[in-house]
């Protein structure tokens, strides 16, 4: 409360000050201060007191104070003395800036009574800054033909200090070129420029190098230099020169595209774009244009086309080099080619002969020509053939040669040659030229059919009539219709043997057909010949032999001798019943009408009275007994055998057999009784179950033991094999194929013993030979390994080298033949190719030498059929003779230039000849040809000469030409045009070119070295571009033709411009008014200035000049366009106006200048600003007024724009109150922190400006809290709800109050209140957490023993002093449903149960009894429903769901039991619901009359006897399903297995241990491997036994449908178990 008090003591004094302050309304006089800019801190600037005219204890007594508008405190008053101090030092430039004078603004604050004093302190500038060059380095370019007493520009240096001590003076070091005159701005400052003393020389000095010092007025002076480099402008005065004026080279014609033929090199004495060369051709002929090119860069001529040196040897090149400014230079090129091996020779064939006759002697192939267009050894051939080939080239006069054949030729030896004729030239790299042809022999029937091999042909019996049995084949090594081969049946040498019903021959492919069904016991085998003759002339044949084997088919079932089964009575055997095992009871005989292995029989026992007594040996019948007898086993015993042969598919037969047993064979034959006595039957139900039953364990547990084992020794041996195992064989040994086949399943080789014993001889081994190896027999193979047979009684096998009967005929691939020719054809050819050679035998005995060649001449463009010569004549030959001699023309390409006449001799034009198309330029135009004479042969050189006549016009290629001159060249310079071309030669090409009558050019004719000429400009007249600025000329070139003509070109003359003026402004002066809050990039100005000249001498760049570091930023300047824009934001209060300098500069060295002036127009462009000296936050609330801010405001602005207005919101306590431009903030009344704890308050300062401009401060007070209001619940009672049986400690409901109060004074703290009623336990009950309202249940209510109580819980706040508040809570506890249904009738406490009586005349709905329940809960959990569960007989009782009434539900019939059960479920509705049952026992009576029967207490002993048989069964069952489910859990994991190595594909493995067409003869019993069954279990006849065991074939799904099992009649095993 003291602290309070105090603050609201110190908050009214305050307040007091500011009221005085705002009445106070004395304002002082301005003082005046001056002070040296860098004094150090504390330096004594002056006696304020003394300034003010006051007493220094005034100025304490009054708290006078130092205000500054920025409140940068750059002054402090000691109030001791009443010194003005400087608070630090001072730096005039950062301060003003270069504004002068610098002075600084502050108010003096005093109170008691409040006055504001106005005081200034004015900074005086120092010497301490040198001036500085923004550029260390200035450039200039200055062309040399710049005249004496040029100005040119330099940057100015900068100096932060002002007045005397900024820049003064500027030198430069002495030199003759030089001198520096200095320049003032319309600012005072000043400028260097550089004026020219002497003309500059750029080729005597290109560059000169000044120091440039700045001085300023300071003292001592300061000073600032900068580099100045004179760059001398080059100018084009100096021509192009190469280093040679004429170059030669010699280059390959074989040169790659793109390879450097030869660099020229020119230079020029001129620098920049004057000394930068262009290269190009001059008069460059077409020819040289395609073939060359030349970089315009560097001078590097390069290949472009091939050079071939049979077409042109050498090229003359004119080079030009020009410069910059259009000043050229010329040199010659002369290029040779130098000649390479790279034509190969060619080959020109005049005929071919093909196909050739075999056995004819020698004959003309083919007639050829070679040459090669290379010169010397390059040109020099030979020629040459294969030497392994019945052929011989032979040669002529001019390159002809003859392909002949050296023997006669063989056909069926070889029938095709393929000929490469080779031409190699001498040159080097040797070159060659491989011509290939054809050369195929045609045929003559010299060979007659031969067939392939001897045919054995197997055909089973029974087959259908037309069947393909096999096919014969015969080839004949002739061709065409030679080779064509026709089969037929020749007639058999039985006479007996109806051939003719029995096969026929397809007569054009040898393919057999059997004509009827075959039948193997009827005719085994039979042969005859095959015949094959080809259709030749004359024709060919042979014949061959074709033996058929009719193969045995199962189509005989076995016949059974003994027993007989002829359908008399049956023959019973008689066995003792001492007899032991293996006793022959009899043996079944039976034979098969096949042979082979379809007559292999094996017996099985398929059906017995007892299984298991007998056995039956598969190989020979014998019936014997497989145990002991005994005296259980039957008298009487039914046999059937099933007889099975080995074909495929098997057939069989059954043979039945009656046994009796005896003890003697004296002993009587007692039949057995058919039927045995009820009690038997019964008790063999229950000995059978238990005998199935252990079978059924054992063969279990004995198929689990086999597997085990297996898989051990399967695991062994594969560990000591170390990889896949494979059995040797295919199967084991002790098993025989049964399949019905004759064969096994696959390409299986056996070795078959026969031994005999016991009178009969059997198969008694069967060893495998493996399969996986190919046959190889060699004679010592057959001699150690002991001869097979197979099925058709073959022993061994003979392969095709030891007998010839069995060969595989090779097929061959076909060869193409062409037809034969006739006799007639051949002897023409014969005699054709006979008269050729002679021809060129004739042609090869030519020995006259070449005489010069024969000249005609022509003159081009005549017609056709024009008239040349009369080559009769030319060679002395009559008509008659020159008819007989077959005079021919002969020309190279075979172009048909020329035609002969042979009836006159005259030699002809065949077409129109142009001599441009023919020879192009050469000069003189001659065709070659050749005049061929025969019988005899002689061979004559001509050659026709083609004159040319003007039909051409001289054509430039180029209509227009481009010559651009300089306007500095001088009269004589001369400059190339482009030539004309003419396709004409001699006089008839360009003789003289002229140009149109002008004052400035003429044209001279020049000559190149091959002749051509071209022509050359030459300026008489010097050039000014400013007068006339172009020029167009018509360019004629004239041929020597009569009349001669001419063509025309246009000369386009372009004067270039040299630099020669400088620009020039429009004003030199420019004025412009810019408001300062114009955006950044607004344009200020534009400025413009004019070049004469054009080009890159007439493009302008402007700049600004001479410019402070202010201007640089301020504003920016288009170097093209001239227009000036803001680069920065301008503000008048800094600066109030610029003057800009602009330079524009051409692309030389001249310039022109002009001044902008650039005023700087005031907006209101600042906003009003405030300046927060105190702030008071947070104030008591209930406190009177008080002081909350202090602030003072101002504004750049000046005039309207800077006087301001201060304002806050209307509807807040508070308000403003002011003295000049200060401000304070009151309260109005007191606050309550309750109604309102926080104020936003904005306080708006806004100018008097257009537009008006404002700046809002926000600030936020706080209310601080006085605790004045008490804690208050959000209800006035709480009801919770608590379910019973809950968990101790539990969190039940929460109360909650608050404070409106703050701080402390707003944490609550909870509390339980005494209860009212002085018996309720409540701290045992409930507890509450004192800082959130938390409620806690304490212990586990019970609904049933508190349904609920109340209490008061009270709240208190931690203020001074504390207030409190309280509330009540009310707790309800919610039942759970934790108590069962409890049935009070009928009585269930284990006394005697009470039973209903219940009449059977009882109408449906008779109430029978109720049955009455209660339950402690409450609520749903109470609401009991009744559901009858149990019932002796459903349907005939029912129990109301509502209220437990039980009632009958039909009628009652003397059917229904007399007693019945009755449970009734009683349940109720909670959640988890709980029930209970209860137990009725109803009697049915006649009356109510009658006697009560109690229930027997046990069941009679037949049901005991029952519960036997019930468990037996249960037992086999169970057992029976676990063997069930192992057998297929081990099919399923084999199956899977043998998937997966399918898959994997490494070793092959049988899938099964063995074929399932094999049985097993070892005569263990057994089989050798783990087999798998599918056991069914089938009833009848009022028994359960096991009737059947069938074998599941592993390659096969298992399959055991009940319509299968009752077909099929039960056969016995040696183990006695039934087998299907």
């Amino acid at each position: 409360m003291e602290n309070g008090g105090a603050g609201i003591l110190q908050i009214r004094q305050v307040l007091l000050f500011f009221v005085l302050l705002g009445m106070s309304q004395a304002v002082s006089e301005t003082g005046s201060f001056l002070v040296m800019e860098e004094l150090q801190s504390g330096s004594f600037v002056g006696n304020l007191a003394k300034t003010l005219g006051l007493e220094v204890s005034e100025l304490s007594s009054r708290g006078a104070q130092v205000v500054s508008n920025d409140n940068k405190e750059c002054l402090q008053l000691d109030t001791n003395t009443g010194d003005l101090l400087l608070s630090e030092m001072l730096d005039r430039e950062e301060l003003c800036g270069s504004n002068e004078p610098c002075v600084l603004y502050f108010q003096v604050l005093m109170k008691n009574p409040t006055e504001f004093l106005q005081i200034e302190l004015q900074v005086r500038d120092i010497n301490d800054h040198s001036p500085i060059f923004l550029e260390e380095q200035m450039l200039l370019e200055i062309p040399e033909n710049s005249p004496l007493g040029t100005v040119f520009l330099l940057e100015s240096a900068k100096d932060l200090d002002v007045g005397i001590n900024a820049v003064k003076s500027y030198t430069i070091n002495p030199n003759s070129y030089f001198h520096i005159k200095i320049r003032v701005n319309p600012d005072n400052r000043k400028y260097p420029e550089l004026v020219l003393d002497k003309a500059l020389d750029y080729e005597e000095c290109p560059e000169l190098s000044f120091i440039l010092t700045a001085l300023d007025g300071g003292s001592p002076p300061r000073s600032g230099t900068a580099l100045v480099r004179v760059v001398v402008v080059d100018i084009n005065d100096n021509f192009p020169e190469f280093e040679q004026a004429f170059y030669e080279v010699k280059i390959p014609e074989n040169s790659t595209l793109g390879s450097l033929v030869l660099t020229v090199l020119a230079w020029d004495l001129d620098s920049g774009t004057n000394s930068e060369l262009s290269y190009t051709f001059s008069h460059a002929s077409e020819d040289i244009r395609k073939t060359f090119e030349i970089n315009q860069k560097s001078g590097d001529i390069t290949l472009t086309a091939p050079l071939d040196f049979e077409t042109i040897e050498s090229y003359s090149i004119i080079i030009q080099a020009t410069d910059g400014g259009g000043l050229f230079g010329k040199s010659t090129v002369r290029i040779q080619v130098m000649d390479v091996n790279d034509n190969a020779p060619e080959i020109t064939v005049s005929s071919i002969t093909s196909p050739i006759p075999e056995s004819t002697p020698e004959t003309v192939v083919m007639v050829f020509r070679i040459r090669d267009r290379d010169s010397g050894d390059n040109g020099k051939i030979v020629c040459s053939v294969p030497e392994d080939l019945p052929f011989v080239l032979k040669s002529s006069v001019n390159n002809y040669y003859t392909l002949e054949t050296e023997r006669p030729l063989d056909r069926e030896s070889r029938a095709e040659y393929n000929i490469t004729i080779t031409v190699t030239d001498l040159g080097t790299p040797r070159l060659k030229t491989e011509y290939n042809i054809t050369v195929l022999v045609s045929d003559v029937n010299d060979n007659a059919p031969a067939f392939t091999q001897t045919s054995t042909l197997f055909v089973r019996e029974n087959n259908s009539p037309a069947l393909h049995i096999g096919s014969v084949s015969a080839t004949d090594r002739d061709s065409g219709t030679n080779a064509q081969v026709t089969y037929s049946l020749l007639p058999p040498q039985d006479p007996h043997l109806p051939l003719a019903s029995l096969v026929s021959i397809n007569t054009d492919n040898g393919h057999l057909f059997a004509l009827r069904s075959l039948d193997y016991e009827t005719l085994q085998a039979f042969e005859f010949r095959v015949g094959a003759a080809d259709r030749g002339s004359p024709a060919l044949s042979s014949e061959a032999l074709v033996r058929v084997l009719v193969v045995d088919a199962n189509d005989n079932s076995p016949f059974v001798l003994y027993p007989l089964q002829n359908g008399s009575a049956p023959c019973t055997e008689l066995v003792p019943r001492a007899a032991e095992p293996g006793y022959l009871v009899t043996k079944v005989v039976a034979v098969d009408g096949d042979s082979g292995q379809n007559a292999w029989l094996s017996y099985q026992l398929l059906k017995a009275t007892e299984p298991g007594l007998f056995g039956v040996w598969a190989h020979n019948g014998e019936v014997r007994t497989a145990r002991l007898l005994s005296e259980r086993d039957a008298t009487k015993h039914r046999l059937v055998v099933l007889v099975k042969d080995n074909g495929e598919p098997p057939r069989s037969a059954t043979a039945t057999l009656h046994v009796l047993l005896v003890d003697g064979f004296s002993q009587p034959y007692l039949p057995l009784p058919e039927a045995a006595p009820a009690q038997a039957q019964a008790d063999s139900l229950t000995i059978y179950l238990v005998v199935a039953l252990a079978s059924v364990s054992s063969l279990f547990l004995l198929s689990v033991l086999l597997f085990v084992a297996v898989r051990l020794c399967r695991r062994s041996r594969a560990a000591s094999v170390g990889r896949c195992s494979v059995p040797e064989g295919p199967f084991p040994g002790h098993l025989v194929d049964v399949s019905g086949t004759g064969t096994l399943s696959q390409s299986y080789q056996y070795e078959v013993c026969v031994t005999g014993g016991s009178g009969t001889n059997e198969f008694k081994f069967l060893k495998p030979i493996i399969p996986n190896f190919l046959l190889h027999s060699t004679r010592r193979e057959v001699e150690e390994n002991p001869p097979f047979q197979n099925n058709l009684g073959i022993c061994g096998i003979t392969t095709a080298s030891d007998t010839g009967d069995f060969t595989v005929p090779q097929n061959r691939p076909p060869r193409k033949l062409n037809p034969p020719r006739t006799m007639e054809a051949s002897g023409k050819l014969i005699c054709r190719q006979r008269q050729v050679l002679f021809h060129f035998l004739l042609l090869g005995f030519f020995l006259a030498g070449a005489a010069e060649p024969r000249c005609y001449s022509v003159v081009e463009e005549i017609e056709g059929s024009s008239f040349v010569t009369n080559l009769a004549k030319d060679l002395g030959l009559e008509q008659r003779e020159f008819s007989r001699r077959g005079v021919r023309v002969v020309s190279r390409g075979n172009k048909l230039h020329l035609q002969l006449n042979q009836e006159t001799g005259d030699l002809l034009l065949n077409e129109k000849l142009d001599r441009e198309d023919l020879c192009g330029h050469t000069e003189p135009c001659a065709l070659h040809f050749q005049v061929l004479l025969e019988s005899p042969f002689e061979f004559f050189q001509a050659e026709l000469q083609v004159i040319d006549i003007n039909d051409h016009s001289p054509v430039f290629l180029d209509k227009e030409m481009l010559v651009k001159v300089s306007e500095s060249s001088p009269p004589g310079t001369t400059f190339p045009l482009k030539n004309a071309e003419d396709l004409d030669v001699g006089q008839n090409n360009i003789e003289n070119y002229i140009i149109s009558p002008n004052s400035y050019f003429r044209v001279l004719t020049r000559k190149r070295s091959d002749g051509r000429k071209y022509p050359e400009l030459v300026l008489d007249k010097a050039l000014d571009r400013e007068a006339e600025a172009e020029l167009r000329l018509t360019l004629t070139a004239l041929d020597g033709g009569s009349p001669p003509r001419s063509g025309t070109a246009q000369v386009y003359i372009e004067v270039v411009d040299v630099n020669d003026n400088a620009p020039e402004f429009e004003q030199p002066f420019y004025g412009v008014q810019i408001s300062e809050d114009s955006p950044i990039g607004f344009l200020v100005v534009k400025v413009s200035a004019t070049d004469v000249d054009t080009g890159v001498n007439g493009e302008i760049s402007y700049s600004l000049f001479q410019a402070s570091d202010e201007i640089s930023k301020t504003f920016k300047v288009d170097s093209l366009t001239g227009e000036i824009e803001l680069k920065k934001q301008l503000d008048f209060e800094k600066l109030q106006s610029y003057e800009v300098n602009i330079e524009a500069r051409d692309a030389g060295t001249f310039s022109g200048k002009c001044t902008v002036l650039i005023q700087v127009m005031d907006v209101n462009d600042h906003a009003p600003e405030v300046t927060m000296s105190a702030f008071t936050s947070p104030i008591p609330e209930n406190a009177p007024e008080t002081v909350v801010a202090l602030f003072s405001v101002s504004d750049l602005d000046s005039g309207e724009n800077g006087e301001i207005s201060c304002s806050i919101q209307e509807d807040l306590p508070f308000l403003l109150k002011s003295a000049e431009n200060f401000y304070t903030l009151l309260t109005e009344k007191p606050l309550d922190r309750e109604s309102r704890g926080e104020y936003n308050i904005t306080i708006t300062v806004t100018d008097l400006g257009t537009p008006m401009l404002k700046t809002q401060l926000n600030i936020t007070v706080l209310v601080a809290d006085v605790n004045d209001n008490a804690p208050a619940f959000t209800q006035t009672s709480y009801t919770l709800f608590v379910r019973e049986n809950n968990s101790p400690a539990l969190h039940i409901g929460s109360v909650s109050a608050t404070d409106r109060d703050s701080g402390t004074n707003a944490q609550v703290t909870y509390s339980l209140l005494p209860p009212q009623d002085p018996h309720l336990s409540l701290t045992s009950l409930v507890s509450i957490n004192a800082d959130n309202g938390h409620l806690f249940a304490l212990r586990s209510l019970d609904y049933e023993a508190l349904q609920g109580f109340e209490f008061r819980v009270g709240a208190s706040d931690r203020g001074s002093p504390a207030l409190s508040s309280e509330a009540l809570v009310r707790v309800l506890v919610v039942d759970a449903n934790d108590n069962s249904p409890f049935v009070l009738y009928p009585p269930q406490n284990g006394s005697a149960p009470c039973t209903e009586l219940v009449p059977r005349a009882a109408e449906p709905g008779y109430l029978v009894t109720k049955v009455v329940a209660v339950d402690g809960d409450s609520g749903q959990n109470a609401w009991l429903s009744y559901q009858l569960l149990k019932a002796t007989e459903l349907g005939l009782f029912g129990v109301w769901a509502h209220n437990g009434e039980v009632r009958t539900a039909r009628l009652l019939s003397e059917r229904d039991a007399a007693k019945h059960r009755l449970v009734v479920l009683v349940k109720d509705n909670g959640e988890p619901p709980r029930s209970a049952t209860a137990t009725l026992h109803v009697l049915l009576v006649d009356g109510f009359s009658q006697p009560y029967l109690p229930l027997p207490e046990a069941a009679p002993a037949q049901a005991q006897a029952d519960s036997l048989t019930i468990y037996l069964v249960v037992a086999l069952a169970s057992v029976s399903s676990l063997f069930l489910l192992s057998v297929l859990l081990f099919v399923a994991v084999r199956l899977c297995r043998r998937s997966r190595a399918a898959l994997v594909g490494r070793c092959s493995v049988p899938k099964g241990p063995f074929p399932g067409h094999l049985v097993d003869v070892s005569g263990t019993g057994t089989l050798s491997q783990s087999y798998q069954y599918e056991v069914c279990l089938a009833g009848g006849s009022g028994t359960n036994e096991f009737k059947f065991l069938k074998p599941i074939i592993p390659d096969f799904p298992p399959q055991c449908p009940g319509k299968e099992i009752q077909g099929n009649a039960t056969f016995s095993n040696d183990f006695g178990f039934n087998i299907q």
